[in-house]
């Protein structure tokens, strides 16, 4: 290779690596967050405790998922946790909890059952009074039957866990 040839290679080479760079950067520079964030006239929230229309027969639960959303708001400080009257309400109720054998084969033994919780919840604008979302947010937890309550409230308890920050990143992200 000649002197001049080597140059145009090099040349060329320095100016595809620039070309391909830009556009990295450029297209890098293209991407948006598609999830959305708390309305900026919204800066207080109400939350009413929720109800339990899951026949479960344990009232405590909706006792915990109140207390647990209420704690989500007050760690998350995005929007200010108001009694009454807040510029948003948040109201949820305990749809259904149901606990299930996972599937055995002929001859297995049950070790293990599968616990569903669902919480019905509607964000509420009430502003501009109108409802932001309306929506079933549900978790799945398994448990060892050996354990039998201790175990099965402990997955309730952790299925509760998982829902009410669901919702947390539903109401302050829109997703």
């Amino acid at each position: 290779m000649t002197k001049f040839s080597l140059c145009c290679h090099c040349q060329l080479r320095i100016c595809l690596v620039s070309l391909l760079l830009s556009v990295v950067l450029i297209a890098g520079g293209c991407y948006s967050f598609t999830g959305g964030s708390v309305p900026p006239h919204l800066k207080t929230i109400a939350i009413a405790t929720v109800a339990d229309r899951s026949s479960f027969g344990q009232p405590i639960w909706r006792e915990v998922a109140t207390q647990l959303l209420i704690e989500r708001f007050r760690n998350d400080n995005t929007l200010q946790l108001v009694d009454r009257d807040g510029d948003a309400e948040l109201r949820a109720a305990i749809t259904s909890i149901t606990e299930e054998p996972v599937t055995l084969r002929p001859g297995e033994i049950e070790r293990e059952r599968k616990l569903r919780v669902s919480l019905e919840v509607e964000y509420f604008d009430a502003v501009k009074g109108r409802t932001i979302f309306r929506r079933t947010f549900t978790s799945e937890q398994f448990f060892p039957i050996a354990q039998a309550a201790t175990a099965r409230d402990q997955a309730i308890r952790t299925a509760l866990e998982q829902i009410t920050a669901d919702v947390l990143l539903a109401v302050v992200s829109d997703w």
